[in-house]
């Protein structure tokens, strides 16, 4: 599958399953340490669940929590509580410039231009993915290496960057990195 072809395909399913994943064990991590909000509470009712939850989040980006600055540009991403790419963009920045590899590479995508061709931005998106291939994310190190291999979105065709780019994410056990390199020359 060509890089092309695989960011417009496989990477918002990945994203998106990324998001959900991440929100998951960020809630869950949040249900030991902080009292029960919303539901738990008699009366409470999903609406005021969602903006308790939205509110703690808010207040925890504000205070700089990466963790927390990516998941509500995420959040934003995806329409909780609805859909706003300025906002996304926002909050993955704040987190991305900070080191944060996956709100790295979340911007990387954002900056194609699939979801809304406003955001194209073809050097913001390969500062992020390079800035999150380099902080060991291997989903950013295989797409990188994929335009490595093509040649494209004006990266320079190198298929031994390709190589190494493959290798490091093969050895996080990102299975697709590893088909990859049974198939190159």
């Amino acid at each position: 599958m060509n890089a092309h072809r695989w960011l417009r395909t496989t990477l918002p399913a990945l994203l998106c399953t990324t998001l959900l994943l991440g929100g998951c064990a960020n809630q869950q991590a949040d249900t030991r340490t902080v009292p029960q909000t919303g539901s738990a509470v008699a009366g409470a009712s999903p609406v005021e669940d969602a903006a308790a939850t939205l509110a703690k989040l808010r207040s925890q980006a504000n205070r700089g929590d990466l963790d927390s600055q990516f998941q509500l540009g995420s959040f934003y991403f995806v329409g909780k509580p609805e859909k706003d790419l300025k906002l996304a963009e926002y909050w993955w920045k704040q987190a991305a410039d900070k080191g944060h590899a996956m709100a790295a590479v979340s911007l990387a995508y954002l900056y194609t231009g699939r979801d809304n061709p406003d955001f194209a931005n073809p050097q913001g998106m390969l500062k992020y993915l390079n800035q999150s291939a380099a902080g060991g994310n291997p989903m950013a190190q295989h797409i990188l290496g994929n335009l490595y291999l093509k040649g494209q979105r004006g990266v320079p065709r190198d298929a031994n960057q390709a190589r190494r780019l493959f290798q490091s994410a093969c050895k996080q056990n990102y299975e697709v990195s590893c088909t990859a390199l049974t198939t190159l020359p």
